[in-house]
This record gives structure tokens, C-alpha cells and sequence, in this order.
């Protein structure tokens, strides 16, 4: 019977420990669900205690989480590291948003930790709608060129 006190009491722990690191960085509980491609009611279950966790779902939750999976166990530091106070900012700035822009921003942060140099981007004019200057059109006319920040009424003219 002791046994499987402790038993619960570790899950106990280790439910609040992913609860508080979730927290921490400013995730839903839908965020973890989509990065671990299980449903949102799994992780509700797993931080209240309800449901175990697998071994690949804590190495999954403790890369995302950026923890160490023994401190997830309660067998670690508590602290954060010293990048956390960024990856947590970086969590809150894109906790709204949506999937697919979600997904951009983790191409281009595991393109980055791969340590290949960014392309080098073509500075081309962004599209013009009808009554609105570009920027270079603003720049023209800022140096002189007054009819510059008009856009032509005329088609091709």
C-alpha cells in the first residue's frame, strides 16, 4: 500500500512540475497538445495527475518545455537556465499566433540552430495598392522628387 502511495505522490509531483513549466512559458495546454500531436485532454489528464506520461512524451515535453527530463521527474534543479528568461519571452510573443505561423517560426528557429547562415534577401518594392506611395516612392519624394509620392491614376502611365 506504501508503494503505491508514493507511486501517486511522484505522479503528483511530476504533474505539477509540468504544469509549472508549461505555465512558465506562457503555453496552453493546446500548444503542448499540437507540438506533441496528441489531444489537448491527454495533457489536461497528464497535469492533473490522471494520466502517466511515456518516456517519449517527457523527452518531447522536456525539449519543449526546455528543462532537463530529470527535473521534470523532481530528480533536478529547480531554476531555469540562463536562457529561459528569453525562451520565455520568445513563448509569450508567439503564444497568439495561429498553427501555421507557429510552425514558420519553429522552421526558422531549427534553420538558425542548425548554424546555416541566413539567405541573403533581395530588397524588391512591395506591391503598391491604388491611392498608396511605397517606400521608395517615399524616399523619392523626401529627396526632392515631389511627383514621386503621388502614384499614377493612369494604367501604365
Amino acid at each position: 500500500m506504501e508503494k503505491n502511495k508514493d507511486s501517486r505522490t511522484e505522479q503528483a509531483e511530476v504533474a505539477q512540475r509540468l504544469r509549472s513549466a508549461r505555465e512558465t512559458l506562457g503555453l496552453t495546454q493546446e500548444d503542448v497538445a499540437s507540438a506533441l500531436g496528441i489531444p489537448r485532454t491527454s495533457v489536461i489528464a497528464m497535469e492533473a495527475g490522471k494520466r502517466n506520461v511515456t518516456a517519449l512524451e517527457l523527452r518531447r515535453m522536456a525539449r519543449l518545455y526546455r528543462r532537463e527530463v530529470s527535473w521534470l521527474l523532481g530528480e533536478g534543479p529547480e531554476s531555469l537556465d540562463e536562457t529561459s528568461a528569453e525562451d520565455s519571452a520568445l513563448f509569450r510573443a508567439t503564444a497568439q499566433l495561429s498553427i501555421d505561423d507557429k510552425e514558420q517560426v519553429l522552421r526558422f528557429a531549427q534553420f538558425l540552430a542548425a548554424g546555416d547562415a541566413p539567405p541573403v534577401a533581395r530588397s524588391r518594392p512591395l506591391p503598391v495598392r491604388r491611392g498608396e506611395a511605397n517606400q521608395s516612392q517615399l524616399r523619392r519624394s523626401s529627396a526632392g522628387d515631389s511627383t514621386a509620392s503621388e502614384p499614377d491614376d493612369e494604367p501604365g502611365g
